[in-house]
């Protein structure tokens, strides 16, 4: 490559810029801070700030709101573009006409035309270009490319990344398209290493995809083929490779950090020997990867460190990228096509679930103002919400950071796109006489909560007030009180709120904040404002145990503590019949109510809930005495073995407070049954 700035003198510092701070730019944050010779001096992004990024950034790094401001300021010889794939092609000819090079997260870009004029740009200019594909640079891929002649000449390579959907905001075809890169990008450095073809293209022999975001694709490159297999319901979670050769086989499996090398022809009396040489490989690898996971000082995912750090290798030492352009648009061009495949099939999902709705919706009482508006209406909680509000014959606004696909949506609410972080759009509010406010910040830490379930507060009370609406419902949380340890006894409507209590956690702080927000604002804006404090939330129809019951592992359901001792928690049902009662009832609705099943089930009764939907369980109780006796050795773990800088109080973390549920009940009773008509 050419003499630009990045290049040659060996040695030098790198400086890197980051465009986008979110989750995944937090974890490069993290990477970068574990590699020689690097130091970040600027970031971009519109929503970043520095208590955010305390720690995570030297003192004299600079926080821009505009990349190219920072870009023209900061001059960093290597940016990483950390944002929605839609943004990255724009995003890196920006960084390329600047003059620096650049990491691109994967999905690297959306098109193949994409990639390759910006490739091209790159190649022009004499810089260089990276794509997140981690993955390559963990150890099972590491190995199983070295190991790859011991199989012999490759066969076949199977490839599965099964997952589950971690982002509410997106649709399960939109996550599968996401992650899908991780399943492709192993496998096509795998049949190129073994196929010795270099620049031949690789054929898509057939697709199968679904809109639950499940990948089912055949690819072929000369005399090997591959199965790329990326599931959302497939379980368990699980990432590997299995290459299949003439002599033999490897699994580069992610997840425990190894690979089973079964060299060999495996034939005659060596058949025997296969599943035992399987298993000790399984379970020795399993050990030393686990071992490097829990003790390691990696600091962020260690294929994402080891990969920027051969990048800025490359740029230091003038040396070839890490990742050759051919390798980036073979991921890019497989997963474009894939996913066409997967758009067109959820347009077709979604055309039929809206005849669906629309026939749904034509069943149901008419609705008759005013209406209410419902914060967070497509969540856990919201949907049944909405579902028992519209079918007792309100008309329901659901509102939330995007409008849900048709396959999402109860039939009869008006689906509304609104961010609550910032001021509300006057019209949101027309025709809505009550609003319910479901909606809050799940995860992040201060500033998240701050502007999600803080500031969101604010903004929707604001708005609610100059349209003249007088019936607020906040949804707080049970966790927002004061302990029983702290009060000397059992929790109760009068037990004071642990406010300003940042040491409980961000989500208890915000919800904590916003509670006393909402009461204090609509008492200055004459608005009546009705609080429900919710139990741990669990649906009864489809249970999941909550977390202070116990833990699933493999086959076995752990359950903590004594089998007659009650565990509070709240059927989202149960709420959506309360809150319907409290808009059939304003007057007779407590100010203030603790929702929780009354009487609170046994921890017993709820684990024969879980045996009812999952009788392949079996159940292993744990005494809670051995827990506390665990719990100091397993601190002392955490904080000098582990680094944790706050260790966890395991005994803490299952035990069970105790409440008063009379208020509860009578609530719950008043409310009487559903009016929703089951199918």
């Amino acid at each position: 490559m050419s003499t630009t700035k990045g290049s040659g003198a060996t040695g030098r510092t790198i400086r890197v810029g980051l465009i986008g701070s979110g989750k995944m730019g937090v974890h490069h944050l993290k990477a970068i801070q574990h590699i020689a010779g690097a130091t970040v001096v600027a970031v971009a992004d519109p929503a970043a700030s520095a208590d955010a990024l305390t720690g995570l950034l030297p003192s004299d790094a600079r926080i821009f709101t505009d990349a190219r401001e920072m870009l023209e300021t900061a001059r960093p010889d290597v940016v990483h573009i950390v944002t929605p794939p839609g943004t990255h092609a724009a995003l890196g000819n920006l960084v390329l006409s600047a003059g620096s090079h650049v990491y691109i997260e994967k999905p690297f870009t959306p098109t193949r035309a994409e990639a390759e004029a910006l490739l091209a740009t790159a190649a022009e200019r004499g810089l260089m270009v990276c794509a997140g594909h981690q993955c390559l640079f963990e150890t099972p891929a590491l190995r199983a490319l070295e190991m790859l002649d011991s199989i012999g000449s490759l066969v076949h390579v199977e490839s599965l990344f099964s997952f589950r959907k971690v982002r509410r905001t997106i649709t399960a075809v939109e996550q599968a398209v996401d992650i899908l890169p991780h399943a492709v990008y192993p496998l096509v450095a795998q049949l190129r290493a073994g196929s010795r073809l270099a620049t031949a293209p690789i054929e898509i022999k057939g697709v199968d995809v679904r809109t639950s975001g499940d990948v089912y694709a055949l690819l072929r490159l000369g005399d090997c083929t591959g199965i790329v297999i990326v599931t959302l319901s497939g379980r368990p979670i699980e990432q590997y490779q299995h290459l299949i050769g003439t002599n033999g086989s490897l699994r580069a499996d992610y997840v425990t950090g190894s690979v089973v090398n079964l060299s060999g022809p495996g034939t005659g009396p060596g058949v025997l020997f296969t599943p035992y040489r399987r298993a000790m490989q399984t379970m020795s690898g399993a050990t030393r990867g686990f071992a490097g996971l829990i003790f390691g000082k990696h600091g962020s995912y260690p294929g994402l460190t080891a990969l920027a750090e051969r990048f800025y290798a490359s740029i230091r030492d003038g040396k070839p990228c890490p990742l050759s352009p051919q390798s980036i648009v073979d991921t890019v061009d497989v997963c474009e096509r894939i996913g066409a495949e997967l758009a067109q099939v959820e347009r077709t999902t979604e055309a039929n679930a809206r005849t669906i709705v629309d026939t749904a919706a034509a069943a149901l009482p008419p609705a008759t103002a005013p209406g209410v508006l419902v914060t967070g209406g497509s969540g856990f909680l919201g949907r049944p919400v909405v579902t028992e509000l519209r079918h007792a014959g309100y008309p329901v606004r659901s509102v939330g950071r995007r409008v849900p696909p048709w396959a999402a949506r109860m039939p009869g609410v008006d689906y509304a796109a609104a961010d609550l972080a910032r001021p509300l759009d006057p019209a949101l509010m027309a025709g809505i006489g009550t609003v319910v406010h479901c909606a809050a910040e799940t995860a992040g830490g201060k500033d998240e909560h701050e502007r999600n379930s803080i500031g969101a507060t604010r903004h929707l009370i604001e708005a609610a007030a100059a349209a003249g609406v007088k019936e607020f419902i906040h949804i707080s949380s049970v966790a927002v009180l004061k302990t029983g340890r702290e009060m000397g006894g059992p929790i109760d409507e009068a037990t004071p709120i642990d406010a300003g209590n940042l040491g409980r956690g961000p989500y208890v702080w915000g919800k904590a904040e916003s509670e006393v927000l909402a009461q204090r604002l609509g008492a200055e804006k004459g608005m009546r404002v009705k609080v429900i404090r919710l139990g741990p939330l669990v649906d009864y129809q489809d249970f999941n145990p909550p977390g202070r019951l116990g833990r699933e592992l493999g086959p076995i359901f752990v359950a903590v503590g004594p089998k007659k001792r009650a565990l509070s928690v709240c059927d989202i049902r149960t709420a959506g019949r309360v809150i319907r009662d409290y808009l059939k009832n304003p007057d007779a609705a407590p100010p203030v109510v603790n929702l929780l099943e009354s009487p609170a089930p046994l921890r017993r009764e709820l684990v024969t809930r879980l045996k009812a939907g999952r009788p392949d369980l079996r159940v292993f109780w744990l005494p809670s005495w051995i827990l506390r006796l665990a719990s100091g050795p397993l601190k002392l773990v955490q904080r000098y073995a582990m680094g944790a800088k706050e260790p966890i109080d395991i005994a803490a973390a299952f035990a069970s407070e105790r409440y008063r549920t009379e208020l509860a009940g009578t609530v719950i009773q008043r409310a009487g049954p559903t009016v929703v008509r089951e199918s």
